[in-house]
């Protein structure tokens, strides 16, 4: 049954196959691309318990993530809900009888050697291009806690009061805050859940999304921001973290007359390019494969994407320290896609 579609399948059915698929391992991993969020982290959450309480044989599954802790908010999550959740090098990976993606695919792991792919639970657009055991990707959702959801109820496991927390969370990030327009499957994921979750504990997490030490690089998004034709441009040089990136993006596109927000920073050695739009006939997704697909890791949601662009990869002598240089390369891109750029590129 690999890559086939199988979302028209009840959630009985999906969860049968996606339990014999993870028969008779020794060890599951829960792997979550890059740097964990909410809504990745509800879903690890969510599998690791179904796979746990429904495959006979004593399963053991560890949640892990290739990249860091960034948000304050997801490191407040992890520690409000008692998360097992930890780094996983691409040796440590190698000892796992199965492995199981949520909230994303193989291709998302350009950096990352993934040494096999058994599950696959995601919302993101389908890019798969290898075979895999079980594949349940749907694109219409709007978080892969939405699908979770649904196995959690096909699985008639008893939901606690942690796990309904994290899913509704994790719906509600992804959707932006409820903002975005829901699937019949969210609609019915977030009735579920809402009766069931702490409302205190989700809170608290809304309430550590920022740290001290990030507040700096609000300041230089706001002096260095270029607005034009209903773009916001900031390059914010270099930053800890891509989650930075993301902070100031979701600060920006809340801005009066805002149509897109477009941050990109310096992470090690790799140029960052976050993306959000407002949800109107765009497609944030679509605009960040098609502009740096070919040359780095690129994807996203028709409101929200991002793309890893390591060094190697930029133009013959452009250093990731030479802000105006990035500045064009990353506006060019874009401009070739959707000329609604062209005018900011203009002011660099």
């Amino acid at each position: 049954m690999a890559n086939r579609p199988i979302q028209a399948k009840s959630p009985a059915a999906l969860l049968k196959e996606m339990l014999d698929t993870a028969g008779g391992a020794r060890l599951l991993r829960v792997l979550i691309y890059g740097n964990p969020d909410p809504d990745a982290l509800a879903s690890a959450m969510a599998l690791k318990q179904v796979l746990e309480e429904k495959t006979k044989g004593g399963l053991k599954v560890e949640m892990n993530y290739t990249g860091a802790v960034g948000r304050p908010e997801n490191a407040s999550m992890i520690r409000q809900l008692k998360i097992p959740v930890s780094p996983v090098s691409e040796a440590e990976a190698k000892d796992a009888d199965r492995i199981a993606l949520v909230d994303s695919q193989p291709q998302f792991f350009a950096d990352f050697a993934l040494p096999r792919c058994d599950i696959v639970i995601d919302h993101h657009p389908a890019l798969i291009d290898r075979p895999v055991p079980f594949s349940d990707i749907r694109p219409g959702y709007l978080s892969t806690s939405s699908i979770m959801t649904e196995y959690m109820r096909a699985a008639g496991i008893r939901l606690t009061r942690g796990i309904a927390s994290a899913l509704l969370y994790g719906i509600k990030t992804d959707s932006r805050n409820f903002m975005s327009e829901f699937s019949p499957g969210d609609v019915d994921a977030l009735r579920w859940l809402r009766t069931k979750s702490d409302r205190d504990i989700v809170k608290r997490i809304e309430f550590s999304q920022f740290s001290r030490e990030s507040l700096d690089y609000f300041s230089i998004a706001l002096v260095r921001r270029r607005f034009v034709q209903g773009v916001m441009f900031a390059h914010l040089g270099p930053v800890p973290t891509y989650d930075v990136c993301v902070q100031v993006a979701d600060f920006l596109i809340r801005v009066e007359h805002v149509e897109w927000a477009l941050v990109t920073g310096v992470v090690g050695t790799e140029l960052v390019v976050v993306f959000r739009n407002d949800g109107v006939k765009k497609d944030a997704g679509y605009l960040s494969r098609t502009a740096f697909g070919k040359i780095g890791s690129a994807g996203g949601h028709k409101s929200m994407g991002r793309a890893n662009i390591p060094q190697k990869s930029l133009p013959n002598g452009l250093l990731l320290t030479d802000n105006k240089g990035l500045e064009k390369f990353v506006l060019a891109a874009l401009a070739r896609v959707d000329p609604v750029f062209a005018p900011v590129l203009k002011t660099v």
